[in-house]
């Protein structure tokens, strides 16, 4: 009731308030994960429970093709950590209910479990046994509680598959947890291949402290394949090499910018980490840029700190708001930044616990301690390119191939089929297709050394502007003919040029993609009859190009 005019406010009066458990779920499932975050999230429960042994698989629907967005099934994460008996696992499933977590703990919210899975499908199944106890199972249901208006979890026995998963993923071990996400969202999911592929990149960067642990090793697998450790870091060739020297650095080597060594975040609440950075390689400085950038992760989505909350990766290349600045001559710089749950508060630890934020006093603090670190990093990268200013780094071509060299193009188009008999039949069409089309010796060469998609040769028969063929390594690259007449005048106007340069490779490299694909997909035609096609439209588009640089381009450019 509202106050009457001139009279006192009651207090102290309080009322329920209405609560909608499923638009709650949906709100927690919500806050932001990807199918990889997710899924490693499920595995900090695993290592909290002393796991030795996690096993991930990601299944994928019979009749979609793992290429395809939505192609998941149901994602599967078993250990054989100590499991959960059943009040446990009935706990398991309570919303952010206050519990003690144990020193060194990679939980927080006790929301984690819940959020991870029904961000990515609507159904989330938990089968776990203590040793020597049953198998139990629960299910957090989601369109059930949305419909009931209730927050219930459904009590059950393992079902067949259960036991199957049981028996194949953790060798029937009588301890540990299944974890199964089902009813996979549907609108715009991540194709399974990509999942595995960011997958297969950051497990063994994330878990690095718990699978090189001499004393209580973890083995991951994903999808049977045994996941090995990875540090961003790679300090092991740092301690072999020592520290840089920025000013006669040649970029071959990995060298220490700062040896580990603790720094005081918060004076006022004894807050402190432990900091260590490196200056990995200069991929010019070797005759296989390309292997090398993929070698030790240099581009512009891997520079900066890796965070370890309690030995667990949190933040992935972290530039802390320009501690490390967006350039390039800082692509070889790795930083990491080791801290434990003490911290949670002072770095304002996200539920994810995958955000950090650096008070004043601490952002100030670290910017202070990787000064030296920051700058000799810069110079020894300016260094070794000014002493590579010859070779490839300074040729617009091999920029050129430099950026095309990691471009990802799509295997098939929305409305193309993606059951498994289109996909066998896309695999035998590329199988021929790479019998048919091999580079020759010399050009296999430069592929390997260069890392080169677009390759420049003397002459292509009947004059050819451009023909494609396929490398084992990078996939299809195109041939350019520098004897024809567009390309000689291309590159005599226009040759210094590295964006002009950049753009017209990437278009030919495109045509040579977009043909290899059409020969793999257009499966009602017979492979040879496109590729006859393709042949002739090869040679009458070479030769209108011909006529028209010759009666157009020459008479303007000279």
């Amino acid at each position: 009731m509202a106050d009457m005019p001139g009279s006192e406010p009651e207090i102290d009066l309080y009322a329920p308030v209405e609560v909608n458990p499923g638009r709650i779920l949906r709100a927690i499932a919500r806050i932001g994960y990807t199918p990889q975050s997710a899924i490693c999230d499920i595995v900090d429960n695993s290592v909290a429970a002393n796991a030795t042994t996690v096993a991930i698989e990601l299944e994928r629907e019979p009749d979609i093709a793992e290429n395809r967005r939505n192609s998941a099934a149901r994602y599967i994460i078993a250990d054989d950590g100590t499991g959960m008996d059943p009040d446990e696992l009935m706990a398991s499933l309570f919303l952010g209910v206050e519990r003690d977590y144990s020193e060194g703990s990679l939980s927080k919210f006790g929301l984690g479990l819940k959020s991870a899975s029904l961000s990515q499908g609507d159904r989330l199944e938990i089968v776990s046994s203590q040793s020597g106890g049953n198998w139990r199972k629960v299910v957090l249901d989601l369109p059930y509680i949305e419909s009931t208006g209730r927050l219930e979890c459904q009590l059950t026995q393992p079902s067949e598959d259960d036991i199957n998963r049981r028996e194949r993923l953790l060798n029937d071990v009588n301890h540990g947890t299944i974890v199964t996400i089902e009813q996979i969202h549907k609108k715009n999911h991540p194709s399974v291949r990509k999942t595995r592929t960011a997958l297969q990149q950051m497990l063994g960067v994330i878990y690095l402290y718990f699978l090189q642990d001499e004393e209580a090793p973890l083995s991951l697998l994903l999808d049977g394949e045994l996941v090995e450790p990875f540090d961003p870091l790679f300090v092991e060739e740092a301690r072999q090499h020592g520290n840089i020297d920025d000013r006669t650095w040649d970029g071959k080597t990995v060298g220490w910018l700062e040896e580990p060594d603790e720094i005081i975040l918060d004076a006022e609440n004894s807050a402190t980490a432990q900091l260590e950075a490196t200056q990995l390689v200069h991929p010019p400085a070797f005759e296989n840029p390309a292997q090398i950038r993929a070698k030790y992760m240099i581009n512009s989505h891997n520079y900066g700190f890796y965070v370890y909350r309690n030995r667990r990766l949190i933040r992935w290349a972290e530039r802390f708001g320009g501690i490390v600045p967006t350039d390039q001559d800082y692509f070889a710089f790795r930083g990491r930044l080791l801290i434990d749950d003490s911290l949670d508060d002072i770095l304002n630890i996200d539920v994810k616990k995958s955000e950090v934020l650096l008070s004043e006093e601490a952002e100030e603090a670290l910017s202070e301690a990787v000064y030296e670190a920051r700058r000799k990093s810069r110079r020894a990268w300016q260094n070794a390119a000014a002493l590579l200013k010859k070779k490839a780094n300074d040729d617009p071509v091999s920029k050129a191939n430099e950026a095309l060299s990691d471009v990802e193009f799509p295997d098939i188009l929305p409305s193309d089929p993606d059951d498994e008999k289109t996909e066998e039949a896309r695999k035998q069409r590329e199988r021929k297709e790479v019998i048919s089309r091999p580079l020759k010796e010399k050009e296999s060469q430069q592929v390997q050394k260069e890392g080169s998609r677009v390759i420049l040769v003397d002459q292509l028969d009947d004059n050819a502007l451009w023909e494609r063929a396929y490398d084992a390594t990078l996939g299809t690259v195109v041939l350019l003919n520098q004897s024809h007449r567009f390309t000689r005048l291309f590159y005599e106007r226009f040759g210094a040029d590295a964006d002009v340069v950049l753009l017209v490779h990437a278009l030919f490299l495109s045509f040579a993609v977009a043909e290899s694909l059409t020969v793999r997909n257009l499966q009602d035609i017979e492979q040879d009859m496109v590729e006859k096609v393709f042949q002739r439209y090869r040679n009458q588009a070479s030769a209108a190009v011909y006529t028209v640089t010759e009666d157009a381009l020459d008479q303007r450019y000279t």
